[in-house]
C-alpha cells in the first residue's frame, strides 16, 4: 500500500465492500494479474453490475483509497507508473452485450466484454468492429478504449474514437453521467464521450459503450509486397492509397518484422484488400501492376496467418514505442530508425496514412531501454513528431514521462483532471504529465 494511505482505510473500504458484494467478488491483492508497472494493490474487486461499480466507487471515494480499473489486462503496460494503487478494480465480470441493433449498425456493451467474443456474435450477423490492436484474448473493449489502443484497421477505418458513439461513465465519487447515444444520428450536445478514449481510467471509468460497426467485406485477401527500401514501400502505400484503391490495411515492415511475420527479411509491405469481388480484383491488378513497375515481387498469403503473426509480433514487449510523425516522413524514419536501433532486435511495423510507427525492442547491456528511447525521441523531433512509450520496465518509466515533453495544452488535461477527479482517486499518475 502507499504511504500516503493508512491502511485503516483501506480496511475500512474493504469492511464496506465486503457488505454489498458476494465473497467472490473481493480478494487481497497480488503480485500475479493485477500488477501494474511493478506495483501491487491491496485489494481486488470485481463488481458485477453498473450499480455496483457505482457503489465501490463511492466507498472508495469516501475512504480516500486510489483505484486502477483493470479489463483483461492487455494494456496494463500502457502509462505511467501509479503513484498509488491501493484497489484493482476488475472489470471483468461487467461483460454482458447490452443490445446489437445490427439494422442501425451499433451494438452497445459493458466495458468487459472480451474483443474476441464481441467480433464473433457480430459476425453472425455479418458485421464487425474495426478494432484491431496488436492483444491477447483477454483483450475487453473497455480496456481497447481506455487505452484508445490501435491496429493495422486505422488505415481504412480510423481508431477506436472514431467509432464510439455513445457511454455512460461512472465518475470518482460514485455518480453516473452519459454521452452520446444508441443512434448514430445522435447529435445533441458535446462528443463528451470521446474525451474519455485514451484517458486510461483518470477522468472516470466506463460502465456502457456503443460503438458503431461495419459490414464485413464480401471478399478479401492479403498481399506481401518485397521492396528494396522503405522508401520504395512507403511510396507503394502512398500511391495504392491517393489511387482510391480498396486498402483496409497496408502495413510497411522493416526487415526483422517481415521476417517475424512473413519469414522474408527484406523491406515489405502487407496490404489486406477488402469489398465487393469485382473492387478485390481490381485492386489486385492495379497492385500488380504497379509492383512489376518497380521491380517488386508480390505474394498472396493466408490472410488470418499474416494479420495474427503481426498481432503477436507487435503486442506490447520489454519495450514497446509508439512513434508519430507526418506519412510523408514515414518512410525516411523508418530507415533511420532501423540503423538507430541496431543490436536492440528492433521490429518496426508502420500505419504510414496514419504517421504512425511502431518498434518492438528487446533491450540488452549495450542497448539500454533509456537510451533506445532518447534515440526514438530524437529521430521523431527531426521529422517533427514525437514518441509514446506504451511499455517499458518499471525502473525506466519512474525515470521519464512514457508521454513525452509537456504539449501546450497541458493547462487543459490538468484542469480537466482536477474537475473530474479532485482527490485523485482514479489511476493517479499514470497520465500526461502524472495526472
Amino acid at each position: 500500500m502507499s504511504s500516503r494511505t493508512a491502511a485503516t482505510r483501506v480496511d475500512e473500504f474493504r469492511a464496506v465492500v465486503s457488505k454489498i458484494t458476494d465473497a467472490a467478488q473481493i480478494r487481497p491483492g497480488d503480485a500475479g494479474h493485477y500488477e501494474v508497472d511493478g506495483c501491487v494493490p491491496e485489494v481486488v474487486v470485481e463488481p458485477s453490475t453498473a450499480e455496483q461499480l457505482q457503489q465501490v466507487l463511492s466507498e472508495a471515494y469516501t475512504a480516500g483509497v486510489t483505484v486502477v480499473p483493470l479489463g483483461g489486462g492487455a494494456h496494463k503496460s500502457a502509462g505511467n507508473v501509479p503513484e498509488s494503487y491501493d484497489v484493482a478494480l476488475s472489470l471483468t465480470r461487467l461483460d454482458h452485450i447490452i443490445a446489437h441493433e445490427s439494422a442501425d449498425l451499433t451494438v452497445t456493451v459493458e466495458p468487459g466484454v472480451r474483443l474476441a467474443d464481441l467480433q464473433a456474435r457480430l459476425a453472425e450477423h455479418g458485421q464487425f468492429v474495426p478494432l484491431d490492436p496488436p492483444c491477447d484474448a483477454a483483450a475487453t473493449i473497455g480496456g481497447i478504449l481506455s487505452a484508445n489502443a490501435q491496429g493495422p484497421l486505422r488505415h481504412a477505418y480510423g481508431t477506436a474514437r472514431d467509432w464510439l458513439i455513445g457511454v455512460h461513465i461512472v465518475h470518482a465519487d460514485g455518480s453516473m453521467s452519459k454521452s452520446g447515444g444508441r443512434v448514430v444520428k445522435n447529435v445533441a450536445g458535446y462528443d463528451m464521450h470521446k474525451l474519455y478514449v485514451g484517458s486510461l481510467g483518470t477522468l472516470g471509468i466506463i460502465a456502457e459503450a456503443t460503438l458503431k460497426v461495419s459490414p464485413l467485406p464480401r471478399s478479401e485477401v492479403t498481399l506481401a509486397l518485397t521492396c528494396r527500401s522503405a522508401a520504395q514501400a512507403s511510396d507503394l502505400v502512398l500511391a495504392a492509397h491517393d489511387a482510391g484503391l480498396a486498402l483496409r490495411a497496408a502495413e510497411v515492415l522493416s526487415p526483422p518484422a517481415a521476417n517475424a511475420v512473413l519469414g522474408n527479411e527484406a523491406w515489405s509491405v502487407i496490404v489486406r484488400v477488402a469489398g465487393e469481388p469485382g473492387t478485390v480484383t481490381r485492386t489486385r491488378r492495379e497492385l500488380d501492376a504497379a509492383s512489376a513497375a518497380l521491380g517488386t515481387k508480390v505474394d498472396e498469403r493466408d490472410t488470418p496467418a499474416v494479420w495474427s503473426a503481426w498481432d503477436v509480433a507487435f503486442r506490447p514487449g520489454v519495450l514497446s514505442l509508439h512513434v508519430s510523425v507526418l506519412p510523408s516522413s514515414v518512410g525516411e524514419a523508418m530507415q533511420v530508425l532501423d540503423r538507430r536501433f541496431a543490436g536492440a532486435g528492433a521490429r518496426l511495423s508502420a500505419t504510414l496514412t496514419a504517421g504512425v510507427i511502431r518498434a518492438n525492442l528487446k533491450p540488452t547491456r549495450e542497448a539500454r531501454a533509456g537510451a533506445l528511447v532518447d534515440a526514438a525521441r530524437d529521430v521523431a523531433s527531426r521529422y517533427g513528431g514525437g514518441v509514446v512509450v506504451e511499455a517499458a520496465p518499471p525502473v525506466l518509466k519512474h525515470d521519464i514521462d512514457v508521454f513525452g515533453p509537456l504539449r501546450p495544452d497541458f493547462a487543459i488535461m490538468k484542469r480537466l483532471k482536477e474537475e473530474f477527479d479532485p482527490r485523485r482517486i482514479l489511476s493517479p499518475g499514470r497520465f500526461v504529465g502524472r495526472l
